[in-house]
Order: structure tokens, then sequence, then C-alpha cells
């Protein structure tokens, strides 16, 4: 269901394999497979160039990098807390579809952190993420819905099913065609089932 978010998640509202960044560095052991970045490895001195490689894999493309260079700019804890590139960085990452960017994306949505305070928005962007796999986001929409209106909620929803109507023309558009890709080419079926359930948990 990663491939949902991946083609059609944000894209109306709003990877390279694991590349071994800080090629420099004789340390092999730097950076794994699910850490681009290794911010949390390296010292206040090799810092800089973390952020030099991590930003280079983001710009081309590499979702973690993205995820992980949005992250450093929310905390803050060691750079200077910049809501603007952890947007940017994070919306990057949202598009190709990655649940925890994707979370991260709909509490800022949600608390207004540097950007206006947007509940449908925040709402939507957190459902995508539960649907890609992201378990706190599903507590976090329904958090948001609590203090949504009935029209902001119908507003949403209908937004969600638009995507997730647009997502299945696409796949069935994909098999008749003989595009779809073959790690990809799941039943339909099994995706239409879980697009019905997140409609019905609404």
């Amino acid at each position: 269901m990663h491939r949902l978010l991946k083609h059609v998640a944000l894209s109306g509202l709003l990877s390279l394999l694991a590349t071994p960044l800080l090629a420099e560095s004789d340390n092999t052991l730097l950076i794994s497979a699910n850490d681009r970045c290794a911010f949390e490895r390296v010292d206040d001195e090799s810092l800089p160039l973390a952020l030099e490689a991590c930003q280079q894999a983001a710009e081309r493309g590499d979702m973690q990098a993205q995820f992980e260079l949005g992250q450093l700019y929310y905390k803050g804890e060691r750079v200077e807390q910049d809501y603007v590139s952890s947007l940017q960085w994070l919306e990057k990452a949202s598009i190709q579809g990655e649940p925890k960017a994707q979370y991260l994306l709909g509490l800022m949505h949600f608390n207004g952190e540097g950007i206006p305070r947007n509940l449908p928005q925040a709402y939507i962007i957190l459902k995508m993420a539960a649907v890609n796999g992201n378990d706190d986001a599903i507590d976090a929409a329904d958090m948001v819905a609590q203090e949504m209106n009935s029209q902001e909620i119908q507003v949403a929803n209908h937004v969600l099913g638009t995507l997730f109507r647009d997502y299945l023309a696409q796949i069935r558009e994909e098999q008749l065609s003989g595009t779809l890709e073959p790690e990809e080419s799941a039943d339909p079926r099994s995706d239409t089932r879980q697009a019905d359930e997140v409609l019905e948990q609404q």
C-alpha cells in the first residue's frame, strides 16, 4: 500500500537505494540502510559534512534523506530549528510515500508549526500516513477529527475518497496497459479492500 501515497498522496495537496554518505570516512559502519545521514552518530566536527552529504542525497530524491533532514530541522537539536526547511523536506518525502514524514507533516499542519493551522489538511495527511503503515498516525488522525466540525470532516473524507479512487483507476490502467511494475503487481482487490477499510474508519 506504500505505492498508494507514493503516486497520489499529497500531489494534489500540497529512492534511491541506500547510498553510503560520507564516503570520505574510513568507518564503513557509519551509515546503515535505515539511517542515511548519521546525524545521531557523528560528532559536532563532522556534522557539517554529514549535512552536506545528506542534502545532496535529498536533492537527488532520496526519500530517507529527505525525511531525516526534515526531522533534523524540525527538532532543532543539533542545528537551528527551521520549520520552513523542515516542511520543504518533509513534503518531498511525503509525496514519495514516507509514512514517518507524513506523520510529522500532519502534526505540523495540526499544530500550526511553520504553516497556518489546517485541520482538514492535517487529517488527510495523517490518514495517508496510517494507510502507509504508521500506527501513531491512526490515533493522531482521530485526535484531529475531534477538533474538526462536520463540514471539515466531510471535505477531508471527500478528498481522501477521490485520492483512493484515482489511485485504483491508475492501477487498473497500468494493469491493462501492461506497465505495472512487477513488484507492484499485487492483487488490486487487496488495495481496494484496504482503501475501503480506511474510508470506513473515518
